[in-house]
């Protein structure tokens, strides 16, 4: 365990050290900060701003569930495993006294803890510039966008998971982030020309969180869905630690 929590460690440090983490945390500030000063600006130009009052917190996690973190998840993974494979420094990382199976698991960690973090810090800026903005039932918004928050980690740590496996073919950065990210625009756009695709495709519960919303759907689609989610979280884990087990460096 002292050698997971160790690697685990390092891998945050890597990710931390990243322009693109410090990038998307502080996005997470001004996002919703500008889009809390557009809404102000239409109510007080035409009056708009009040259909949109309130709204700067779901916006916002829109905007980062449905491009801005499944695209620094892509660019992370693969720059922990493609990148540090074509660097040749995952071999200095397997010197350690870690086991394969505990370095896939702390980078796997440390991409989880950073998509977590990215949502609080997203949430928090939300949540201040709603009371800022003003709202006419503030704490019902803050409790709807707290579950919508919150439940949207499920989702990016299944896509954070399947471009973790999508790296495990690859030893160059490039080739890696571009079969991640064409394999995301496909799971997007399929099911618009094919909708029954929808149930299946991983990348269509991006915007999960919007079934927690209102009233909220049927118990047994949130169900359904969330298991969706875990059997495709299982089989990226479990093919992606395989590859990963098997793979020359």
């Amino acid at each position: 365990m002292s050698s997971l929590l160790a690697s685990w460690h390092n891998e945050l440090e890597k990710l931390w050290l990243k322009k693109s983490t410090k990038a998307m945390l502080g996005l997470a500030v001004i996002v919703p900060l500008m889009l809390t000063l557009l809404t102000r600006f239409l109510n007080d130009a035409a009056g708009l701003g009040a259909a949109l009052s309130g709204q700067a917190a779901l916006l916002t996690l829109n905007l980062f569930t449905g491009i801005l973190l499944p695209l620094y998840l892509a660019m992370s993974a693969v720059e922990l495993f493609a990148g540090e494979t074509a660097a040749r420094t995952i071999k200095l990382a397997l010197v350690r006294p870690v086991t394969r199976a505990k370095l896939f698991a702390s980078k796997v960690l440390a991409l989880a803890a950073f998509t977590a973090i990215i949502l609080a810090a997203a949430w928090l800026a939300s949540s201040v510039c709603g009371l800022w903005a003003g709202s006419a039932d503030p704490l019902a918004e803050w409790a709807e966008s707290t579950i919508a928050y919150a439940v949207s980690v499920v989702p990016m740590l299944a896509v954070s998971l399947a471009a973790v496996w999508i790296a495990q073919y690859f030893a160059g950065s490039a080739a890696a982030l571009g079969c991640a990210v064409l394999v995301y625009l496909a799971g997007k756009l399929l099911p618009l020309f094919y909708p029954p695709l929808a149930l299946w495709s991983l990348y269509s519960y991006t915007d999960w969180h919007l079934l927690w919303g209102g009233g909220g759907a049927p118990a047994g689609k949130l169900l359904s869905s969330f298991f969706i989610l875990l059997a495709y979280s299982m089989m990226a884990y479990i093919g992606g630690l395989a590859t990963f087990e098997r793979k020359l460096f």
